[in-house]
């Protein structure tokens, strides 16, 4: 397992604050607030997936965990491989106990099961960069327009399901309906849903060459 304080990551606030200054901050605020906190949940994202790969194997949240690691909230964990999308998983709302349980089931999940992508190959493990999104609640929007990519995501609910672009996934704000619609299982002239996703994101930095 990789030792906390080891381990080298980036912080990377995408988000504003959707609550007033006298409400209490939000799990992804109190995460963007507290870096021992963020590097633990890439910890366990990171060996989240080593462990499945190497091993086929579930890891289980230490005890000894941030608190607030503790807490609720949806999470999504997801790699790079260079400049390309390689795996990504996870929920807009919280389905397990704790973050720590989201984490787990998030990064198994996008190494094994991310139906996009073959499962990860043991050769691909020291090249990846994982990144886990603390989300905040989704927020309804009339439409697509005016999102910014670096601070913006979108999720679309169709008859078929729910499709999500993360913030920061794409440059180019023109491409967020599509690929959300697309992930969605919607129809080109289909009606739908449509909710801002904003997070915290944690982000490993570039492999070594």
């Amino acid at each position: 397992m990789r030792l906390v304080g080891m381990l080298s990551f980036v912080l990377i606030r995408v988000s504003v604050s959707l609550f007033p200054a006298d409400a209490a901050p939000s799990v992804p605020d109190r995460f963007a607030a507290d870096p021992p906190a963020a590097e633990a949940a890439l910890e366990l994202a990171r060996d989240t997936m080593d462990a499945w790969v190497l091993r086929h194997e579930r890891v289980t949240p230490p005890d000894d965990l941030p608190a607030l690691l503790r807490e609720r909230s949806g999470v999504f964990v997801s790699a790079m491989l260079g400049d390309a999308p390689r795996c990504c998983m996870g929920s807009l709302h919280p389905t397990l106990p704790t973050v720590a349980e989201q984490i787990v089931d998030a990064a198994w999940r996008a190494a094994a099961m991310d139906l996009r992508f073959a499962p990860i190959a043991i050769g691909e493990l020291p090249r990846l960069r994982v990144i886990v999104s603390i989300v905040e609640p989704p927020v309804p929007v009339a439409d697509a327009q005016g999102l910014d990519p670096a601070a913006d995501g979108l999720a679309v609910r169709c008859a078929r399901g729910w499709g999500v672009v993360l913030p920061r996934e794409t440059p180019r704000a023109e491409l967020i309906e599509p690929w959300a619609r697309i992930r969605a299982g919607a129809l080109p002239e289909e009606p739908v849903d449509y909710y801002r996703v904003r997070a915290f994101r944690i982000v490993e930095p570039p492999s070594e060459p």
